[in-house]
């Protein structure tokens, strides 16, 4: 079976394991969570990899300073 890991950024690893619906479905909550720009994975980078190769990828963005 497949490995799967989903990765946040400044979280770290928030699944590991080879069940691919529940990796898909943490990979979307917390790019649902990093887009809205509230809580620690706020902004952050969320990467699905899958036998250490990247299958989806929501790159993080900040906000700038001040606004």
């Amino acid at each position: 079976m497949a490995q799967h890991e989903v990765i946040v950024g400044n979280i770290g690893y928030v699944y590991c394991g080879e069940d691919e619906a529940n990796a898909k479905q943490l990979y979307y909550e917390y790019v649902d969570i990093a887009k809205a720009l509230l809580g620690r994975a706020s902004g952050e980078s969320v990467v699905w990899m899958i036998d250490s190769e990247v299958a989806e990828e929501h790159v993080g963005v900040y906000p700038d300073e001040g606004e």
